[in-house]
C-alpha cells in the first residue's frame, strides 16, 4: 500500500472509530404553568385551591446498572391563593424546571457498539394546599425520591435494546413505575392519621402524579422509536426522542383527582450533540 494510500486509510478508521463514539446533549424539561380546569375547593365555604407541583427529576441508561439518577427539586410553594375555574398561575424554574448535562445520545451505530441511548425524564406529584407543614411534605418527597430510583433501577435499567424498539414494552415498564411511585406517595392508614392530626385535621391533597419520558436516541434509530412512543405512553405521560430535531418540545398533562383537575404544560428544549 503506497503512503498515501495508508494515510488515507487511517483518516477513514479515525473518522469510524469516532463515529461509534457516543455523542452528547443538554436536556431542560420544565413544568412552566399550571392551569385550573377544575378547582377542588369551590364550595359555599371555600375559596379556591392553592395547587403546588412536587418536581422529582431522573435519568438512567437502560443496561447499564447503578446509572440510575434521581434528584428531587423542592423549593415547594403555593403557586397561587384562591384559584378558581380558569386561573392559570406560572411555576417557578426553582420548583418546575430539571436540567440535564452530558446525555448520552446513541445512533444504530453506536447501539451495536454496545452502547444505548440514555433515558431522562421528571415526576411531577401535584397537590393541593391545605395545613401540611412544608417540612412534613419534603419528608413524603424524599420517600418518594427513593421510591422512584428503586424503581427506575428494577423497571428500566434491565431493558435491553430490544426492548427500547418496543415502545409498548418501555411505556409499560415506565408506566408500572410511575404506579409504584404514586402508590409510595400515598401514605398508609397510620401515616394518614399522623399527617391529619398533624395537620390540624385538614392535610394537603394528592391531586395526582404525572411524568415525562425522552429517549435520547438519533438519526434513524430515533425517528423508529419516535414513530410509536409517544401515543404508546398513558394519558398522564408525555415525552418522545431526541433525534436530529433540536426545536422545542411542547405538551399538556392533564392530572385530576380528588375532586380537582388541573392542566400542567411541559416545555423540552436541549442543546445540539457534542
Amino acid at each position: 500500500m503506497t503512503p498515501h494510500r495508508r494515510r488515507r486509510a487511517s483518516v477513514v478508521a479515525v473518522i469510524a472509530a469516532v463515529a461509534m463514539l457516543a455523542t452528547a446533549c443538554q436536556i431542560d424539561v420544565a413544568a412552566t404553568t399550571l392551569h385550573v380546569v377544575q378547582a377542588q375547593e369551590d364550595g359555599f365555604l371555600q375559596n379556591g385551591d392553592e395547587p403546588y407541583v412536587a418536581v422529582i427529576q431522573w435519568r438512567v441508561i437502560p443496561g447499564e446498572a447503578g446509572s440510575t439518577q434521581v434528584s428531587f427539586l423542592g423549593n415547594l410553594a403555593e403557586l397561587g391563593s384562591g384559584m378558581d375555574d380558569g386561573d392559570s398561575a406560572t411555576i417557578p424554574a426553582s420548583m418546575g424546571a430539571a436540567s440535564f448535562g452530558g446525555v448520552q445520545v446513541s445512533s444504530i451505530q453506536q447501539v451495536a457498539q454496545g452502547i444505548l441511548p440514555e433515558l431522562v425524564g421528571t415526576v411531577m406529584v401535584v397537590m393541593e394546599s391545605d395545613l401540611t407543614s412544608w417540612g412534613s411534605i419534603n419528608g413524603l418527597m424524599n420517600d418518594v425520591e427513593a421510591a422512584l430510583d428503586d424503581e427506575l433501577q428494577a423497571q428500566i435499567e434491565p431493558l435491553t435494546i430490544l426492548d427500547l424498539t418496543n415502545p409498548a414494552i418501555v411505556a409499560d415498564a415506565l408506566s408500572t413505575a410511575a404506579a409504584n411511585v404514586e402508590a409510595a406517595v400515598t401514605p398508609g392508614i397510620f401515616d394518614q392519621i399522623l399527617l391529619w392530626l398533624g395537620s390540624l385535621g385538614n392535610p394537603d391533597d394528592l391531586i395526582g402524579v404525572g411524568f415525562t419520558v425522552w429517549i435520547a436516541a438519533g438519526g434513524t434509530l430515533g425517528q423508529f422509536i419516535e414513530a410509536s412512543l409517544p401515543a404508546a405512553l398513558p394519558a398522564n405521560a408525555a415525552g418522545g426522542v431526541w433525534h436530529d430535531d433540536l426545536d422545542p418540545k411542547t405538551a399538556t398533562l392533564r392530572i385530576s383527582g380528588d375532586g380537582a383537575v388541573y392542566d400542567i404544560d411541559i416545555v423540552a428544549t436541549n442543546a445540539p450533540p457534542s
